[in-house]
């Protein structure tokens, strides 16, 4: 294991494609494009030339005017050639798309609706973006118009209409509330490659359907062998994003990638990153499995260059398995040295853990000092390496805190889908959180955590002290009298 050779980062943001957007089989089997006798060749012509602002004025002016009389098809094709024009129109005819788009959508059957969609998948990210601030009324009638289809569509095409709605960044729950109901009664109908993409999808949306989640699990586990590594990832991933914990899943996906692994070695499909995003994922989930973990650290040890965020997450699988599996892990530990080294360079990569907004961290630092003795600390890095949103130092030099405070938001979050009102709903937490926090705590670092949604509708000062009060009585005596 070469740290020195340790590889960047994927690249994140508006250039980054999501893996659950580009690849098989959340794409449709049929090709969206038409043949040329079945296209408008004219129109498709000035779409892929127009430049200057006249052009692309008159090429703006064309669509409107052919919209109503395309076929979906050819709708859906032009959708997808539309992406280079996107940002250069105004929100009035982006707005106008929207609503042709809509008008269109009841006649659509349910492959031209999932043809429809799919042309989204085929944009980048921020052309997505731009388009989805003008395209309420196309997701509404999208709401509208689904859940009437749900039972009767493919499952490809079911996974293509959601991915097609995750991408333009909407969501509405009653609509999901359907999703998850009609998917779990049809789920024996989905083949696991496909239950692999639902589920990537709604844990890519914070949704979970724990009933769903289940019955996938026993899908998957008896058809693991079907799934490439690819798929096998995107199961997994679900599971740990929502913390849906479920051990015989885990065996049975740590029992393949092992068998895999002796039938074919290093062309199993597995590289060193998937290896150690598994292991990580296996501590997410709280499930142990010596040969698997053997098999990473001996692959980890054989690799000379690995991806800075797979380092990472070694990290962490070596800070759970020593604090959770002890006995069992000390006889294949990681050595001292290294184990250093993969602090080093998690420190080096991991220097923001925050999911709320700057303003609310520190509106909860500055009412804590009114608390507290010491030294507040926001954005604090213990001595195990990991980070809290805020901290309360006995001494400015002190390296852990005597109070440590994590500040729960949408992005720590999961939501249940098993009802419209999500009201009395238990908040369901990331699983990538719950991982860090069960670290803190098994590290002996006293933690509390505040609600965002909570704070901010504390009228003053004065009721965001009486709820801090509340919420560090639970430490013991760390309050001032």
């Amino acid at each position: 294991m070469s740290l020195q050779q340790a590889a960047p980062p994927q690249p994140t943001g508006p250039s980054a494609r999501p893996d659950v957007l580009s690849q098989a089989p959340l794409q449709l089997d049929a090709k969206v494009g038409l043949a040329a006798g079945e296209w408008d060749g004219a129109l498709e012509q000035k779409v892929m030339t127009a430049t200057t602002p006249a052009e692309i004025e008159d090429v703006g002016k064309a669509i409107l005017t052919k919209f109503p009389t395309l076929a979906p098809e050819q709708i859906a094709e032009l959708v997808h050639k539309m992406e280079r024009l996107m940002g250069m129109y105004h929100g009035e005819f982006l707005s106008e798309v929207s609503r042709l788009l809509a008008a269109r959508l009841r006649e659509c059957t349910s492959t031209q609706f999932a043809q429809l969609m799919s042309a989204f998948l085929m944009w980048k990210a921020d052309t997505r973006e731009r388009f989805s601030e003008y395209a309420k009324e196309f997701s509404s009638t999208c709401f509208a118009e689904l859940p009437s289809r749900l039972m009767e569509m493919a499952p490809h095409e079911l996974n293509c209409c959601l991915a097609g709605l995750m991408s333009l960044g909407h969501a509405d729950q009653r609509f999901f509330v359907a999703v998850g109901r009609s998917a779990l009664a049809r789920h024996k109908t989905f083949g696991p490659a496909q239950l692999a993409a639902l589920l990537t999808i709604l844990s890519e949306m914070r949704l979970v359907h724990l009933d769903l989640f289940t019955s996938a699990a026993q899908v998957t586990c008896a058809r693991v062998r079907e799934l490439r590594p690819a798929d096998v990832m995107r199961v997994l991933r679900a599971f740990a994003k929502c913390n849906v914990q479920h051990e015989t899943l885990c065996h049975a996906i740590s029992t393949d990638i092992i068998t895999r692994f002796k039938d074919k070695g290093s062309q199993s499909g597995f590289s060193i990153e998937y290896l150690c995003e598994v292991a990580w994922m296996m501590c997410v989930l709280q499930s142990y499995h010596e040969e698997l973990l053997r098999l990473v650290l001996r692959q980890l040890g054989e690799s000379p260059k690995v991806a800075t965020d797979a380092l990472c997450m070694m990290y962490e699988v070596h800070l759970a398995l020593d604090s959770e599996y002890k006995d069992a892990y000390s006889k294949f530990r990681i050595p001292l040295d290294k184990a250093m080294a993969l602090q080093v360079v998690y420190k080096q990569n991991r220097k923001d853990a925050r999911r709320c907004s700057d303003r609310v961290r520190s509106d909860v630092s500055t009412v804590l000092k009114s608390l507290v003795e010491g030294t507040v600390h926001a954005n604090h890095r213990t001595s195990i390496g990991l980070l809290t949103d805020v901290a309360v130092l006995k001494k400015r030099s002190s390296t852990d805190g005597y109070i440590h405070i994590d500040i729960d938001s949408q992005l720590t979050c999961v939501r249940p889908i098993e009802h419209e009102d999500t009201t009395n709903a238990p908040v369901m937490l990331d699983g990538s959180v719950t991982l860090r926090r069960r670290l803190l705590t098994k590290n002996n670092l006293k933690l509390i955590t505040v609600n965002e949604q909570q704070w901010r509708r504390l009228d003053d000062s004065k009721e965001k002290r009486r709820h801090l009060r509340t919420l560090l009585a639970s430490l013991g005596d760390v309050i001032e009298p």
